[in-house]
C-alpha cells in the first residue's frame, strides 16, 4: 500500500488529464460529455437509461442476494466481522488438480456429462494441440480464446498455477471455443469474425454455470462441492455487479468532468459500498478502497468498456435458470444461440439462446430471487 501512495498522485494526474482531454473530444464532436459522445462511437443497442435502471435494479434486488451469501461465508469462516481480506476464497484450501492431464481429464468429463458436443470439440483441441496450458520458461501469464478463421478452429491458451480460478478459467474459455466452433458451422470462417462483448461472454459465462453442478469432478467431498460451488456464485456476482460499479463510477466522471482526484476517490469508495462491499466491514480502510480505482486499466485505457460482462452474466444466470430446470432443452438453446448469425441483435441473439436482454426491474428481481433460492440450495 505504500507503493500504491507514492504513485497515486501521478495516476490522479494522468486521469485528470485524460477526462479533460475526452470531455473536450466530445464538446468538438457535438456532444454534451464525453458518456453520450462513447455510446455513438460504440453504436450501443441499449441507452443510457437502460445502464442507469440496471445499476438501481442490480442494487435493489441483487445485493441482497449477494449480502445472503456472504453471509454463508461468514459463518464457514467462523469470522464475527466480514472484513475484505475474508472475501476471498480463503476455503479452498487444496489445488483441484495436481497437473495439467488431470485438469484436461477431468474438464472433458464435465463438458461431456453437459453435452457430447462440448467434450467433442474440447478433445479435438486436445489432440490438435489447440490447447496450450502447460508451464514453460518465458510463458506469459493470463488465458484466452481465440479464433483461426482460416481453419475454422479455435485456440485456447492459460497459464495459471493449479487453483480453483485456473479449473473455472479454462471452462471459462471453453465457452467461448464451442460459440466460435459453432458459429464456423453455420455462419462459415469470416476473417471479420467478431462477436460484440454482451453476446461473446454470455456463452462463457455460460458454460462455467452449466458445469456448476459437476464440480464434484475436482472436489469429491461433500463440503468441498459445496465451497466449489460458492467459488463460483461468487464469482457469478462479482461479474454481475463489479464491472456494473465500475460502468456507473465512469458515468459519474465524465459527466462531471470537472471533479477533483478527492471526490473521484470518495465517489469510488461511495459506489464500492453500495455493491461489492455493501456486507464487508471497510472500518478504517475507507481512504485505501477509495484509491483503488487506479488498479484497473479499463479506466484508463478502454473507457466505457465493462458494463458488457454485466449484462452478459446476467443472460448466464438465466441459462443457469433454463438448465436448472430443463437441461436438455437448456442446452440445446444454448447451443442454437450460440451457433446464431453474430450480425443481429444482441436481443435477438439472447432470445435464441433461450434468455432475454433485459435489465428492467422485474427481470432482474427474478434473478435476485433465483439466486436466493440456488445459494440456500447449495446451503
Amino acid at each position: 500500500m505504500s507503493a500504491h501512495r507514492q504513485i497515486k498522485p501521478d495516476m490522479d494526474t494522468i486521469m485528470d488529464e485524460l477526462v479533460q482531454l475526452r470531455h473536450q473530444i466530445a464538446l468538438n464532436a457535438g456532444f454534451e460529455n464525453y458518456r453520450d459522445y462513447m455510446f455513438v462511437v460504440k453504436n450501443r443497442e441499449y441507452s443510457v437509461q437502460d445502464c442507469y435502471d440496471f445499476h438501481e435494479n442490480v442494487e435493489k434486488h441483487i445485493i441482497p442476494a449477494w449480502n445472503r451469501l456472504a453471509n454463508v461465508f461468514k459463518s464457514e469462516l467462523g469470522v464475527d466481522t466480514f472484513r475484505p481480506w475474508d472475501n476471498t476464497a480463503k476455503l479452498m484450501k487444496n489445488p483441484p488438480y495436481s497437473d495439467v492431464s488431470d485438469l484436461m481429464d477431468g474438464v472433458s468429463e464435465m463438458l461431456g456429462k453437459t453435452d457430447p458436443y462440448f467434450a467433442d470439440r474440447f478433445d479435438y483441441m486436445r489432440e490438435h494441440g489447440l490447447i496450450d496450458l502447460g508451464d514453460r520458461k518465458g510463458k506469459s501469464p493470463g488465458g484466452f480464446c481465440t479464433s483461426l478463421p482460416v481453419s475454422g478452429d479455435t485456440f485456447v491458451f492459460a497459464n495459471f498455477s493449479p487453483s480453483f480460478f485456473s479449473l473455472i478459467a479454462l471452462i471459462h474459455e471453453m465457452g467461448h471455443a464451442v460459440n466460435g466452433y459453432l458459429e464456423f458451422s453455420e455462419q462459415g470462417p469470416s476473417e471479420e469474425y467478431h462477436l460484440r462483448m454482451e453476446i461473446g461472454e454470455l456463452y462463457s459465462h455460460g458454460m462455467e454455470l452449466l458445469l456448476l453442478d459437476k464440480l464434484d469432478r475436482f472436489y469429491p467431498e461433500k463440503e468441498d462441492f459445496k465451497s466449489a460451488q460458492r467459488e463460483e456464485l461468487r464469482r457469478a456476482f462479482n461479474m454481475l455487479f463489479g464491472p456494473l460499479s465500475g460502468d456507473l463510477f465512469q458515468h459519474w466522471m465524465y459527466t462531471n468532468p470537472q471533479h477533483t482526484a478527492k471526490e473521484r476517490d470518495e465517489k469510488f469508495f461511495e459506489i464500492s459500498k453500495r455493491y461489492g462491499l455493501n456486507p464487508v466491514d471497510t472500518s478504517g480502510l475507507e481512504e485505501e478502497i477509495g484509491m483503488s480505482w487506479a488498479d484497473t486499466l479499463h479506466y484508463f485505457q478502454v473507457p466505457f468498456y465493462n458494463i458488457e460482462y454485466s449484462m452478459s452474466m446476467l443472460g448466464a444466470l438465466q441459462i443457469l435458470e433454463n438448465y436448472r430446470n430443463n437441461p436438455e432443452q437448456a442446452v440445446v438453446s444454448f447451443k442454437k444461440g450460440a451457433s446464431a448469425d453474430y450480425n443481429q441483435s444482441i436481443a435477438a441473439a439472447y432470445k435464441e439462446t433461450g434468455v432475454s436482454f433485459d435489465f428492467s426491474e422485474p427481470a432482474v428481481k427474478r434473478m435476485g430471487e433465483f439466486l436466493e433460492k440456488v445459494i440456500q440450495d447449495i446451503h
